[in-house]
């Protein structure tokens, strides 16, 4: 409740636009109040009613468009969009940076380097249909053919940069925003939104990246190249599609993921690595990657390296649905992954399998599942439902498989190496597709 007695009321970005709230994302308390009076005219907490905010930006909103953007999609709109960024950063308490609907044409990253720091879009929030197809109806970012790093640190279209600010960076991020990177030449490198340094209490919502060709980029990434990296992320309702490298790649601690999906992705669909421990994936989907649905390697031991999965699916990646993978002979790297769904995985064939775990892994797997599909490799993939491999560090320390269903081709297991310790009780099927009239088998051993 706020001073006004109103309650977290929203605050007008423009007559017509979206709404967002102050409160919620400067986390300031007199901030809060200072903008609910300024909007409403009601009274502060000392019971005095102050004047009528003059501006936007008075209020703690910035509009790109008063600094010059055309949002036409030909003019270059870089200069613009960066000095309401600047605007926000000279503000104490930060600001929002709205961006109305409208196609903006950027030629440079786009580079905040301070706090309490929110970029925010207008339109549908992004959904599971594709890049692209909310053009005209919401805030695009579509780098244009000469669009270069320059003197930025990293290149990203959007780069939170704490390295640059010298300081750690936090309460920041981006909502409704779709980039493009179409018009980019195959040869540029251009992640889609990226964080550098220290950047803390970090999200992305809402958002798409699309159609990144270079295969060194990423769609969402948390740069891991210098530490300390990104803490406290929030990942939620994002689509990352059809870039040439990882859709997410992803390397910050204590990581909330919900409802994102990447898809046709040249590299991993989402890719957790590095120092990214204490993390939870839920509801996420990853499909048609050129690599594997989900890739996880956090070796940094039992507490560090703890990742969890529920309720994530994949389909028709073309390795692995699920690799957990430690490179650290030293560690154990725990992974606990509940309801997920792992369906026709292992297009390029070989040892793929709906999960692979390779190296010194601890795995806890319960009610999950491994299906055949027939579309890609009409014999059906994956061969396996799981293989089991130390891969030249050390085998699995521990494999708990407790309910589902796996269906595979050749196997159940393609037992490479044998786990430390297993206990399993599962149903299978393999050699076919499984349908009603054929019956599975209790499995109890890998």
């Amino acid at each position: 409740m706020l001073a006004d007695g109103r309650g977290d009321d929203p605050v007008p970005a423009e007559p017509g636009k979206a709404l967002t709230t102050r409160r919620r994302f400067l986390g300031k308390a007199a901030g809060a109040v200072a903008v609910s009076a300024a909007v409403a005219g009601g009274a502060d907490a000392a019971g005095t009613t102050p004047r009528q905010a003059s501006s936007p930006s008075e209020r703690g909103i910035y509009n790109a468009k008063d600094y010059g953007a055309r949002g036409n999609g030909s003019a270059d709109d870089t200069s613009a969009i960066q000095s309401a960024i600047a605007a926000a950063q000279q503000n104490q308490y930060g600001g929002v940076v709205y961006l109305p609907i409208g196609q903006y044409v950027v030629t440079a990253p786009l580079v905040i380097a301070g706090s309490n720091i929110l970029i925010l879009g207008d339109g549908p929030l992004a959904t599971m249909g594709g890049a692209g197809q909310n053009d005209g109806k919401s805030t695009t970012i579509k780098p244009g053919a000469k669009w270069a790093q320059g003197s930025a640190t990293q290149p990203a279209c959007i780069l939170f940069d704490a390295v640059t600010a010298g300081i750690s960076v936090s309460r920041c991020g981006v909502e409704r925003l779709t980039i493009l990177g179409s018009d980019l030449p195959p040869g540029r490198q251009m992640h889609g939104i990226a964080t550098y340094g220290n950047v803390g209490a970090f999200s992305i919502t809402g958002c798409i990246v699309g159609s990144i060709a270079n295969k060194s980029s990423s769609g969402i990434t948390n740069t891991a190249s210098y530490w300390p990296t990104a803490q406290g992320s929030s990942i939620i309702r994002n689509l990352v599609q059809n870039v040439g490298g990882d859709g997410f790649d992803l390397a910050s601690g204590d990581l909330t993921m919900e409802h994102c999906h990447a898809q046709g992705c040249r590299g991993n669909g989402i890719s957790i690595t590095a120092r990214a421990g204490d993390t939870r994936i839920a509801n996420c989907r990853s499909d048609l990657s050129g690599l594997n649905g989900f890739y996880i390697n956090v070796p940094f031991g039992q507490y560090l390296g703890m990742v969890q999965l529920a309720n994530c699916s994949t389909q028709r990646n073309l390795e692995n649905g699920i690799k957990i993978i430690n490179t650290a002979s030293d560690k154990i790297s725990p992974v606990y992954l509940t309801g997920c769904v792992f369906q026709g995985d292992g297009r390029g064939g070989s040892s793929t399998a709906g999960i692979r775990l390779s190296g010194p892994v601890m795995a806890t797997i319960s009610g999950c599942g491994v299906h055949v599909n027939t579309v890609d490799v009409r014999s059906g993939v994956p061969l396996y439902a799981i293989t089991v491999a130390s891969d030249g560090v050390s085998p699995p320390v521990m494999l708990s498989m407790l309910g589902g269903f796996y269906n595979a081709i050749t196997a159940f297991c393609d037992k490479i190496d044998t786990p430390i310790t297993s206990d399993i009780r599962v149903y299978t099927y393999t050699g076919s597709q499984w349908n009603y009239n054929k019956t599975p088998t209790l499995t109890t051993e890998i």
